[in-house]
C-alpha cells in the first residue's frame, strides 16, 4: 500500500466519522428542542468504560436514548437523573 492510498483511507475514515458525528448531532438537537428530550456529556476512561456505561444504561434506563462519543440524550427526564448520579 502506497502513502497516497493509506492517506486517502485515512482522510474517507475521517471524513466518514465527521458525517456520523454531524448527523448525530443535527438529530440530538431537534431531539432535545423539540421532543423535550435531556443531553448530557460524559468522559470516558478507565473508571467510566464505554461498554460498562451502555450496559448499565441497557438495564436501568425505561425510555429511549441514544449516544455517540459521550454525548448522550434521553428521552425520559428521569433516566437523565439517573444517569448523571451514577455517571458524572
Amino acid at each position: 500500500m502506497s502513502i497516497t492510498n493509506l492517506e486517502k483511507e485515512m482522510a474517507d475514515s475521517l471524513g466518514k466519522e465527521f458525517q456520523k458525528t454531524m448527523d448525530f448531532e443535527i438529530m440530538a438537537d431537534i431531539m432535545v428542542d423539540m421532543r423535550g428530550y435531556v443531553r448530557l456529556e460524559i468522559d470516558y476512561g478507565p473508571n467510566q468504560r464505554w461498554d460498562d456505561v451502555i450496559a448499565w444504561v441497557g438495564n436501568n434506563c425505561s425510555g429511549e436514548y441514544q449516544e455517540h462519543n459521550g454525548t448522550w440524550i434521553f428521552e425520559l427526564e428521569e433516566d437523565a437523573v439517573l444517569f448523571r448520579l451514577k455517571w458524572q
